[in-house]
């Protein structure tokens, strides 16, 4: 499979995952080393991300995403570019995200894995009938 066709298919694995609370399916496409940021600028490692999974502090309510541009980086490497929107469950309420993403991939031995994550916050849309 090309690495393109590849990559979006990890992230369509990665946010099912992400909403069905599917910390195992999850876990196993995240790299040991993950750095992972939230639209609300903190920072998780795949061990206190997936915790907050584990615990329930939080929870994916209902993801969309696109993935937009796959950049390739080498044969071992890859950055998925697109925008996803969120309700989640989070700090003891719900709450609307919706951000810009950067998703780099790095193939570690013979499989692919999420090495970082960085959203940029989107501004909130406005109502036209407001």
């Amino acid at each position: 499979m090309p690495m393109q066709q590849e990559i979006r298919a990890l992230e369509v694995r990665r946010y099912a995952a992400m909403q069905a609370g599917d910390v195992e399916a999850l876990g196993a496409l995240l790299s040991e080393r993950l750095v992972y940021a939230h639209s609300n600028a903190t920072t998780d490692s795949k061990e206190s991300y997936l915790g907050t999974l584990v615990d329930g502090s939080l929870k994916y309510l209902q993801i969309h995403f696109e993935t937009e541009t796959v950049l390739e980086a080498g044969p071992d490497a890859a950055a998925a570019l697109g925008r996803m929107s969120a309700r989640v469950h989070r700090y003891g309420g719900e709450r609307e995200i919706a951000a810009m993403t950067l998703a780099l991939w790095v193939r570690e031995g013979d499989a692919w894995r999420l090495l970082a994550y960085q959203p940029t916050s989107l501004p909130p849309t406005k109502n036209p009938g407001a």
